[in-house]
């Protein structure tokens, strides 16, 4: 259900008030989209689910300040994305924790070790293997990637400092970017789209 600009202004203004009808006609016409666009990002049924109903729950709670807010399907998306995302960086650390711990277990060693900080029994082995993967790429990708990643430059700077034009700054980066998600698919499987959002290589 599409809302008119102007309805939609109503709507908000009468949730800033405490109007629960209101707020379920918003429910009501975002929610299906909300889903759909999380369900594309985590590609699951259940977390989609459950970031709909947080994000509007954080809608209901802050309400007050709904009528400030001009473009209210983008500050949806916005709230939804970084819900998942934050969600995905809590599985990615429990998942590396996880799994450093079941390896200490089976050298049997984890008695006779210090414990370690949880950041770095998180992140050591899985940031040598991503500095690994960026190793095995073509001298074009790596080039291209380390600019935009670490050097934090957009395509057309890229393509500028390397003399070549902003649409093959763009496949470099690209291909890069899908090599490097399939070498974390192959090693962590079901953790991989966790990582992909964690160490930023899940979009160009």
């Amino acid at each position: 259900m599409e809302l008119l600009p102007n309805t939609e202004k109503e709507l908000l203004q009468q949730v800033a008030s405490g109007s629960e009808q209101a707020f379920g006609t918003l429910f009501n016409a975002y929610r299906k989209k909300l889903y759909t666009n999380i369900y594309r990002l985590t590609e699951s049924r259940e977390t989609a689910e459950d970031t709909v109903h947080e994000v509007f729950l954080k809608v209901w709670l802050n309400r007050a300040t709904l009528g400030t807010i001009d473009n209210f399907g983008a500050y949806l998306q916005r709230m939804a994305r970084n819900y998942a995302v934050s969600g995905f960086r809590r599985m990615a650390k429990e998942a590396l924790i996880l799994s450093e711990l079941k390896k200490e277990e089976a050298n049997q060693s984890f008695s006779e070790q210090p414990a370690q900080p949880e950041h770095q029994l998180m992140s050591k082995e899985v940031r040598d293997f991503i500095r690994q993967a960026v190793d095995n790429l073509t001298p074009q990708q790596k080039t291209v990637y380390l600019l935009n990643r670490e050097g934090g430059l957009k395509t057309d700077e890229i393509a500028q400092q390397l003399g070549i034009s902003v649409n093959t700054a763009k496949k470099h980066l690209a291909d890069a970017l899908l090599n490097l998600r399939r070498s974390v698919n192959d090693a962590y499987g079901p953790y991989a789209i966790a990582l992909f959002v964690f160490f930023d290589i899940y979009r160009a």
